[in-house]
């Protein structure tokens, strides 16, 4: 890849902003020297602004370019976790799951394009056990409390010296160093509100550090806990082309979705540390923390089946709009009532381990760490069915007039059937799906640091850094699928299994019209059922149970040894009398993969029966790349920074991209066990699948960066930034229909021919943008800080029989931006906090995979969503004070659509939260 690919809107956006900083260098040649301020140590308790140029001082005195939250600016705003820390840092967006920051992008790159580390050093990743997606190398920043953290730096620009991993950024978390600040303790609690639940809960925290009075020796450690009761409705459908006798061809809904979640939310973290520094050439130090995540959810779904029933549409009651049907009646149509249980525990631990000693000139580093991540269900995921008989009457009616994706709601869904009444539907099955997935990461870095004084061509040379890294991690993922759960003896099941009613409350902002209806007593459940033959009950772990031939196909075991090197040259000089100063280094990186799985088919054996053919297989892989980085500052004034950055950068395949294994639906899995042939008769089964690809290669991408960066004399400061990536081996999905063998009651096997989604480098992609920040204060006490990104992307795929075919890169939003006014007058602070972000594409569909693709399958939008923060505090003395935060004031849901607004295919409703309390230090 060559700079020479870079298209005219990339390079304009990074000459435009060199053009600028031109300018301002005639005009402030004369102005003095580079601003030697030092960092100044953080504390927790400070106010917002105290916070916010805190941040602007890593910022300024930053190797490259970069962007900081610390620990005030942390604590004043309405974060809970590191996710929502960062979400007002400029570029930064993020992903929110019930109304709580999970994942962060930068720049428009998705979660699995961050290289994120603590301290330095590689983490663990969770993974997805909610259901049969996986997330890969996405770190779920949720684990992780705001309250506990020192500060969080993201850096835009490498250098050759980081863990290298993250096109989009490598996002920094740092804990507290002991012997950076003073004794201290202190406390903070709150009484957090959910007003979907109208539930509150208790959460708190305490952190203290000490030191001795010679500053040779420190330790730190903090607490917290935190919990929530949440609510959140997704009302969720799709659209498919149907003729239908009167009205010819037209565009209909999809089966429609009313998702009912409840999740009772637990976080207990720990955080803790010890520097030793016996002399002035030595220094020692630990660190770490642990995270248990607990999420006990249970959902509560309903389907109306709409295409499979379309012929039953009344056509007086039909109503057609551009094309598309968008309400009327089905009669007799059918529903299916739906269940599903499950109590998540993602633990976190990590442990780093450093030295620092001064010889001879020489700083030498060697550090260890240690990180694990394990996702356990302590309740493995229980899926009971539900439905109304074929034909039983119960006329179903719709209504999507009107724009229910800018609205967030649709005029009415609901059948004359009572849904209360458990009379009304049949007992199809109890499923159960344990999951276990365990993430460990070891990793041994060295690094040694000189300072140098020499010349070279007018370049002063002064430090030299090198340094190896060598890492080892494995994935193990163990999924197990039961459908033989049985009542135990002398159980009958009754109308009391589905008797629980469901909240008042859903659904009451997303639809209209719609109709109370009972669902699953868990209790009953639970206690009724076990797994005929293997378990007494349904609660067994994955390791509890022998793996059939389909837990092998949908289990993998991965093993990754990485092993880099770099030098890093440090310098400064003069342009035309401009002071220059920079870095310049290359990293040499390796990667082999060893993958483990089972490949599953079904054959005919000598008898000419199906049988189910078991495979073992391990797969090996290598690859190395080469990634030179160069940063340069030119000190254009005492206030006036202009940067520039180029480098190439890499991101390494999912995890869960590279197993070897194919992920089937779980209802089509219990289906065909139930029903064998007769279950494919059935017009609603998905016959689609996901699978891995061991052989993948890395993304690439070369990056040009430019950044001008005004710091105002005494607070604040205007940044403008412009960047440009051109990446390469995008992984995108490609189609193909395989013939998988499915297991049936009977003990026989049956051969289904299954659409498989399995990714492959296809594709080149583009990403430039601008960014711009700008905070600032009043005498009067007013101040804002704000910020705001645009970008543009594009990806072009080699489509297998089609060529080259162009598309937009999934979560890049054109738009996205933050304003946060804030006022400070003595002991009183308030300020409001807006985020937005505008459309983005969320499920690309046929756009983003080579041929064949299924049929009719369209881009996924997400519409553009802001959200709105409140926050406020007094300070009743030097120690005390008290806090409020409002989550979501303006009470705001989340819509999707398919192609164009017309097609609405989501409503996400989480509702407003409340945090009251105070914080003492002693």
């Amino acid at each position: 890849m060559s700079f020479g690919k870079f298209n005219w809107s990339g390079s304009a956006l990074i000459a435009s902003v060199s053009g600028v900083a031109l300018i301002i260098s005639g005009a402030a040649h004369a102005q003095t020297a580079e601003d030697e301020r030092v960092l100044e140590a953080v504390i927790v308790q400070g106010s917002l602004s105290d916070g916010l140029n805190r941040a602007l001082d890593v910022k300024r005195n930053a190797d490259s370019i970069a962007d900081a939250v610390v620990a005030a600016d942390i604590g004043k705003l309405p974060a809970v976790n590191v996710a929502e820390a960062l979400q007002r840092v400029p570029g930064v967006t993020i992903v929110r799951e019930a109304g709580e920051g999970q994942f962060i992008s930068v720049r428009g790159l998705g979660p699995n394009f961050q290289s994120v580390t603590l301290n330095g050093m590689p983490m663990a990743y969770n993974e997805n056990i909610r259901n049969s997606g996986q997330s890969g190398r996405q770190f779920r920043l949720q684990v992780l409390p705001s309250d506990l953290i020192d500060g969080i730096v993201v850096t835009k620009t490498p250098t050759a010296d980081l863990v290298e991993g993250g096109i989009g950024s490598s996002v920094d978390i740092r804990l507290l160093n002991p012997l950076e600040r003073d004794t201290f303790l202190s406390v903070s609690g709150y009484a957090g509100y959910e007003e979907r639940t109208d539930k509150v809960k208790p959460n708190g925290s305490i952190a203290a550090g000490w030191k001795n009075p010679a500053n040779t020796f420190g330790v730190m450690g903090g607490l917290s806990y935190s919990a929530r009761d949440v609510q959140f409705d997704r009302l969720r459908t799709g659209w498919t082309d149907a003729t239908i006798e009167g009205l010819g061809t037209v565009r209909i809904p999809g089966d429609v979705q009313p998702y009912l979640e409840l999740e009772n939310r637990e976080r207990i973290s720990a955080v803790g540390g010890m520097q030793w520094r016996p002399t002035d050439d030595l220094e020692l130090g630990i660190d770490g923390f642990y995270s248990l995540f607990n999420n006990e959810t249970t959902e509560r779904r309903l389907t109306y089946y709409i295409p499979s029933q379309i012929s039953r549409l009344d056509l007086s009651s039909a109503v057609v709009e551009d094309g598309r049907l968008v309400a009327g009646t089905i009669n007799g149509a059918r529903i299916r009532n739906y269940a599903e249980y499950l109590d998540q525990a993602h633990e976190n631990t990590q442990i780093n381990a450093k030295a620092s000693y001064d010889i001879a000139g020489w700083t030498l580093q060697p550090r260890f760490s240690y990180a694990s991540a394990k996702s356990d269900l302590e309740t493995p995921i229980l899926r009971v069915q539900y439905r109304t008989a074929n034909g039983a009457g119960g006329n179903l009616t719709f209504d999507f007039r009107g724009d229910p994706v800018g609205d967030a709601k649709i005029r009415a869904l609901y059948t004359d059937l009572d849904l209360t009444d458990p009379s009304a539907m049949i007992f199809e099955s109890l499923a159960v799906r344990p999951i276990n997935s365990e993430d460990e990461d070891k990793t041994f870095t060295f690094d040694a640091t000189r300072d140098l004084d020499f010349s070279l061509a007018g370049v002063n040379v002064t430090r030299f850094k090198a340094g190896v890294q060598a890492s080892e991690r494995f994935r193990d993922y163990q999924r197990r699928d039961r459908s033989n759960t049985v009542l135990r003896d002398g159980v009958t099941r009754t109308g009391a299994f589905l008797g629980a009613p469901v909240p008042s409350n859903a659904f009451d902002q997303s639809i209209g019209t719609f109709q109370p209806w009972t669902n699953v007593d868990w209790d009953l459940f639970r206690s009724s059922y076990v797994i005929a033959g293997e378990f007494d009950g349904v609660n067994p772990s994955a390791s509890a149970l022998a793996a059939t031939s389909a837990d092998l196909q949908n289990s993998y075991f991965i093993e990754e040894d990485i092993k880099a090197a770099y030098a890093r040259f440090d310098f400064t000089s003069q342009v035309q009398g401009t002071p220059l100063r920079g870095n310049f280094g290359v990293r040499y990186v390796t990667t082999d993969t060893m993958v483990e799985g089972t490949i599953v088919a079904p054959v005919v054996n000598s008898q000419g029966n199906v049988v189910t053919q078991v495979t073992p297989s391990r797969t090996s892989g290598s690859y190395e790349e080469i990634l030179p980085s160069l940063n340069l500052t030119f000190d254009l004034s005492d206030n006036f920074l202009f940067r520039l950055g180029a480098a190439k950068t890499m991101t390494r395949p999912s995890l869960s991209e590279l197993r070897n294994s194919i992920n089937t639906n779980s209802v089509t899995v219990t289906n065909i066990f139930r029903l064998g042939a007769a279950a494919l008769e059935d017009p609603t089964l998905n016959l689609n699948a996901s699978a891995g690809n061991p052989e993948l290669s890395p993304y690439t991408s070369w990056n040009l960066d430019a950044s001008l960066e005004w710091y105002f004399d005494n607070f604040g400061a205007f940044t403008v930034a412009a960047f440009h990536k051109d990446i390469s081996d995008y992984i995108a999905n490609d189609f193909q229909t395989r013939t998988l063998a499915f297991a049936v009651n009977d003990g026989s096997t049956l051969p289904v021919d299954i659409l498989v989604a399995t990714p492959v480098n296809i594709g080149d992609a583009t990403i430039s943008g601008l960014e711009f920040a700008f905070t600032n204060k009043l005498e009067m006490g007013l101040g804002i800080s704000a910020s705001a990104t645009f970008a543009t992307s594009k990806l072009e795929l080699d489509k297998r029989g089609v060529g080259i075919q162009s598309a937009s890169i999934q979560g890049v939003s054109d738009t996205s931006f933050s304003v946060t006014p804030f006022f400070e007058r003595g002991p009183f602070e308030a300020n409001l906090s807006y985020t937005y972000r505008s459309d983005y594409l969320t499920d690309s569909g046929a756009v983003v995979t080579s041929q064949p693709t299924p049929a009719d399958v369209v881009a996924n939008y997400q519409k553009g969503y802001g959200i709105l923060d409140f926050g406020t505090s007094y300070q009743f003395t030097d120690k005390l004070e008290v806090f409020l935060q409002a989550v979501n004031l303006l009470d705001s849901r989340q819509t999707s659509f398919a192609g164009s607004e017309a097609e609405l295919t989501e409503i996400h409703t989480f509702g407003r939260s409340l945090n009251i309390g105070a914080r003492y230090r002693f």
